[in-house]
């Protein structure tokens, strides 16, 4: 250990500084650890809810769309074929995309109805991860326990048990829509399209009766309010679409690889559309993205005003040992070693906030994660009640990096006045 850093411990941990010092050094401490405590936690709430929402968009639809701007797709068995010989698509299943009204309930509302196939459907989405647990009982947490109750729940869509007997067909909708409209499961609603169908009166629009057999809560408002699942043959039959879909969901195996599986489908499909979860919520994760960077600039604003403390307690540390400089410099200590003194100090100081900071920021976000401390409402966001919580090492490191580099930064002018002082003015009057 060389005299610098002797010195340097000396002049931080000694009984005899000035109290003001000490203080200004403490308030360092803290507004910096304070700083890195907001800066983890805020970020692990945004990684948290951006994983929830990702979670969410991926598992309540396809990955992949392909569909036709016209009237449908008729050969979609030839082409479901097709699509399940590329190596990165695990399941495909059709569906058919079509607004209506719904009425039945105190309020008729807008929908946009999803015809889907009950067998193939949980094998591209996570349908049954979504279903309220006060009707179905706990979800399973395992894709293929989820995928048989979604196929055990879906085939009510087509067969309704034996309470609903008089009732042909089901309907599955958003928990947010049923609230609207003022009913639940067991109710009956009707469904009335746009297409028309003619009778001695003239063309009147086709309407279906069906029973209320779930209720889907993904925590997005824009689908829990106005999607509804049924039997895509049943939806065929309302808007007379005869033989076709509207198009085929696709599941790879990473979400990620969405994007550039899209283009592969699109590259061997020149008649149809493809589309990606990526880019149609493109716009909404970008927006969570500059949110986060931000939050992360604002923060750190936190950290630099702790740090301009550091250079306070440094240069009043300056003044008030002036003359033990001008001696060391008298018995040849370096400009360098003096400025080393002053850096290992105002290190030390940066060190202790960050890691104190870095541990009750990690302490902070475990309970949060392991205790019901904050509830929000229900469907307020997707995931639960629980404030969301995913710790991303890559923040936290680069966190702590910014944070002592501030604090590195800020020694650098104390400690050059400190390595300039001549020894001569103090030692004048000795």
């Amino acid at each position: 250990m060389g005299y610098e850093t002797y010195i340097g411990r000396r002049y931080l941990f000694s009984r005899r500084r000035d109290r003001s010092i000490s203080l200004i050094t403490w308030i360092s401490i803290v507004g910096i650890a304070l700083g890195v405590i907001a800066l983890i936690v805020s970020t692990s709430v945004m990684n948290g809810f951006r994983t929830n929402l990702q979670d969410a968009v991926t598992g309540a639809l396809p990955h992949i769309t392909v569909f036709s701007w016209s009237a449908g797709i008729s050969d979609y068995e030839k082409l479901q074929q097709e699509l399940s010989e590329i190596p990165e698509v695990v399941a495909v299943a059709p569906y058919v995309y079509k607004q209506a009204m719904l009425t039945g309930g105190r309020k008729p509302k807008g929908v946009l109805l999803r015809g889907i196939d009950p067998e193939r459907e949980p094998n591209v989405t996570r349908i049954a991860s979504f279903l309220r647990e006060e009707i179905y009982g706990p979800i399973p947490e395992t894709q293929e326990a989820q995928a048989a109750l979604s196929r055990r729940i879906l085939r009510r869509l087509d067969h309704p048990d034996a309470r609903s007997a008089k009732l042909r067909d089901g309907i599955i909708l958003g928990a947010a829509l049923a609230q609207q409209m003022e009913v639940s499961v067991g109710d009956s609603v009707q469904v009335i399209s746009s297409a028309q169908r003619m009778t001695p009166i003239g063309d009147v629009p086709r309407v279906k009766k069906l029973e209320v057999v779930g209720l889907f809560e993904s925590g997005i408002s824009g689908y829990d309010e106005v999607l509804a699942f049924a039997d895509y043959r049943l939806v065929r039959k309302i808007f007379g679409m005869k033989a076709r879909v509207s198009g085929i969901g696709i599941r790879v195996e990473d979400p990620e690889s969405a994007p550039e599986v899209a283009q592969t489908i699109q590259a061997q499909i020149q008649n149809h559309f493809v589309s990606n979860w990526a880019d149609e919520n493109k716009s909404l994760f970008q927006v969570m993205k500059l949110e986060k960077i931000g939050l992360f600039l604002i923060l750190t604003l936190i950290i630099v005003v702790a740090a301009f403390n550091i250079i306070s307690s440094l240069v009043m540390l300056v003044v008030e040992k002036s003359r033990e400089i001008a001696i060391l410099k008298s018995l040849g200590a370096t400009d360098g070693g003096i400025r080393r003194i002053f850096m290992f100090q105002g290190t030390v100081i940066g060190l202790l906030g960050t890691l104190s900071g870095v541990g009750l920021g990690l302490a902070i976000c475990w309970v949060l994660k392991t205790y019901d401390l904050i509830e929000i409402p229900a469907g307020v966001y997707p995931g639960g009640n629980r404030i969301p919580i995913l710790i991303d090492w890559m923040d936290v490191a680069l966190t702590t990096t910014c944070s002592f580099l501030i604090c590195f930064l800020v020694t650098l002018y104390p400690s050059t006045k400190a390595a300039r002082l001549n020894p001569v003015d103090p030692l004048r009057y000795e």
